[in-house]
């Protein structure tokens, strides 16, 4: 009997040998492993996550430069080519006319004429299709240009002096001012206005 309690003993001393070598836990090889694998999925997450706020603010940006550009063309839709009092006697914005909301006709926009070429307007803070100053969007900038075209070049570089043709063509360029000071152009709607 001796040897049983003996060989039961033993048996016993095998089982808690046994269980402690399987609770000892991970290797230091398997803790690594584990932690490279755990590292590599955090960076991805975060990767994909810088990747997506870097083209969520091209969106935005891209949107809102699209509709700064039309609110200038809803502005100006369905206004004659020259003043409707004066006609083509002077050229950009009359003398009365001292403010955005004041402009009755697309030669307006030209900006200071000369030699029948308009300068241009400059709007910043950008402005809405009411004329009204949008003070909260600092950063933008509506450039407009508006001159006279020749009917086959409507898409040329160059444009005509004021009243020498019967299209005229507004170009609205929209931009934006970066951290760093420098603007990037962010949208450009053009259009052609036949007399």
């Amino acid at each position: 009997m001796r040897k049983n309690n003996r060989q039961i003993a033993r048996s016993r001393i095998r089982q808690i040998r046994r269980a402690r070598r399987r609770a000892r836990g991970f290797t230091l090889i398997e803790a690594s492993l584990t932690t490279v694998i755990i590292g590599t999925g955090v960076l991805a997450i975060v990767q994909a996550q810088t990747a997506y706020h870097i083209k969520n603010d091209f969106a935005v940006r891209s949107n809102t430069g699209h509709l700064l550009a039309n609110e200038i063309r809803e502005l100006t839709y369905g206004l004659p080519h020259h003043d409707p009092i004066t006609g083509e006697v002077n050229m950009g914005p009359e003398p009365s006319e001292l403010a955005i909301t004041d402009y009755d006709d697309l030669d307006d926009f030209a900006g200071v004429v000369t030699s029948g070429v308009g300068a241009g307007i400059t709007l910043n803070p950008p402005i809405n299709a009411a004329g009204e100053t949008l003070t909260d969007m600092g950063r933008w900038t509506q450039e407009i240009t508006v001159g006279n075209v020749l009917v086959h070049l409507i898409d040329a570089e160059g444009l005509q002096p004021l009243g020498t043709t019967d299209v005229m063509r507004v170009r609205v360029r929209v931009l934006y001012t970066e951290n760093d000071g420098r603007q990037t152009q962010i949208a450009q709607l053009t259009w052609a206005v036949p007399e």
